[in-house]
């Protein structure tokens, strides 16, 4: 089921790698500075995806003779297509009418995934993953060198003329020009190549944890470049971070801190977690938030937005309650955004009779949102697909005990919790990539679910 041609596999996803962080700032060059049609252009990481998992399936497909046998115990792959089936049948919900929403939800919705399967097949090996890594870390590092000094020291509403952003603060409109910043208590939030100020957060997180992974796992550094390298380019990380001015995003990078250090004291070094592990680990995550809150307390302690997510919360519950089998894709989430330029839920009504009365919003929470969207049947399949994952994760790190799967189970960890406050599977960068790192990471399971099934059954049994 190898491709052909590994070398070509290995330097299609390095270019995909380099330039998704990057896709962004370039469509707005080209449509807003340049005036290019882009309609077509800002979806040529789909495009690619789906050449290479057309490309990989009849690969796949010649090698094990039928589709059956590609299935066959293959539970990992058999999830994820049930859950890609069930959004493709939610697409045409709730009256068999396909929408531009729609369509745009299930792209949100399933493209990860594909990207995890091209991963699976891919053939590439832990080495190849490690060199995709590095382009994307010198895409990420290289942004933060020249937008981060111009955040700080220079004027970035000049990015309005110089690049062809929008000159209006804190504005979003679908195929837009991306305002050059968002505000937050009339504080610039740093936003750098992406749309959103939390969208960067969530990636910087997720890259965060992969580089911290890749480097203390590499053999070229010693542990003083090591330490070096990871100070130099994580206080970059931290600093872009902390002027998103997002509360929620430095929980998430306490929380990436935490499961990091958990993982490597459990799996790496194979110590003993005792109540003092946990008690210094408390000690250290609730530290930087009580500065946080008495230096910059005015910025992250809005209650006005905790008020607004917990509205949202239970205006979905009630909705899903109304109606448990769901609402089709693009009713809630990103998707419902696409003719819409308001950023949170506004004025609207539950529906009482009729579906239509509904109007579109943001749950801020990717469960609740895939909830809403595919009903009772969606959610357990997303939910499996995640838990299955996870289960694959931790027994892959328990065989190895190395660093760089520490880091790309941190970064899943983490990327599961922030999608419990804000839509953080909807960023290209961060979940194509992950996913992609994870499918190469599990690609093993190819080969040795067979071999294995019966020995992880009786695990599951025994647990």
């Amino acid at each position: 089921m190898l491709p052909e041609n590994l070398p070509l596999m290995k330097h299609i996803l390095a270019v995909v790698a380099f330039l998704l962080p990057l896709h962004a700032f370039l469509v707005t060059i080209l449509k807003c500075k340049f005036e290019i049609n882009t309609n077509i252009i800002r979806f040529w990481k789909e495009i690619i995806l789906i050449g290479l998992i057309v490309t990989l399936f009849f690969r796949a497909l010649k090698a094990a003779g039928s589709i059956k046998n590609i299935y066959k115990n293959n539970t990992l792959l058999g999830w994820t297509t049930a859950f890609i089936i069930c959004s493709a049948i939610y697409m045409y919900f709730p009256f068999f009418e396909l929408k531009p929403a729609s369509v745009l939800g299930f792209r949100y919705d399933v493209f990860f995934l594909i990207a995890m399967i091209v991963g699976l097949y891919s053939g590439l090996s832990s080495t190849d993953m490690r060199y995709v890594l590095k382009h994307l870390f010198l895409s990420t590092f290289g942004i933060l060198v020249v937008f981060l000094p111009w955040y700080l020291f220079g004027d970035i509403s000049a990015l309005a003329w110089v690049f062809g952003y929008s000159s209006e603060v804190s504005t979003y409109s679908a195929n837009g020009c991306i305002s050059f910043s968002q505000n937050v208590e009339g504080e610039h939030r740093f936003q750098w190549t992406f749309g959103w100020p939390i969208r960067f957060s969530v990636f910087l997180t997720i890259v965060g944890s992969l580089f911290a992974g890749w480097l203390f796992s590499s053999k070229r550094f010693t542990k003083e470049q090591s330490s070096l390298l990871i100070g130099g380019f994580g206080a970059m990380i931290l600093i872009a971070i902390f002027f998103s001015y997002s509360k929620t995003s430095m929980l998430w990078v306490l929380f990436a801190g935490c499961v990091f250090s958990f993982l490597s004291y459990k799996y790496v070094y194979q110590r003993k977690i005792t109540r003092q592990f946990y008690t210094t680990l408390g000690a250290v995550c609730v530290t930087p938030i009580l500065l946080v809150a008495l230096l910059k307390w005015e910025l992250f302690l809005h209650i006005g937005s905790v008020l607004n997510r917990l509205d949202n919360l239970g205006k979905a519950f009630e909705m899903f309650f109304y109606n448990p089998i769901g609402y089709g894709l693009g009713i809630a989430g990103p998707a419902s955004q696409i003719w819409n330029s308001i950023e949170s839920a506004g004025s609207w009504e539950i529906a009482t009779g009729n579906v239509l009365r509904i109007h579109k919003f943001l749950p801020e929470n990717w469960y609740v949102q895939i909830l809403l969207e595919q009903g009772i049947v969606g959610f357990f399949l997303f939910t499996g697909l995640i838990a299955l994952i996870w289960f694959y994760l931790i027994e892959h790190l328990k065989k190895h005990r190395d660093f760089m799967t520490v880091g790309i189970t941190t970064a899943y960890f983490a990327l599961c919790f922030m999608a419990l406050f804000t839509h953080a599977f909807e960023e290209a960068a961060t979940s194509y990539m992950l996913f992609l790192i994870i499918g190469i990471t599990l690609s093993y399971k190819m080969h040795e679910i067979p071999k294995k099934k019966k020995k992880l059954q009786n695990t599951l049994i025994k647990r």
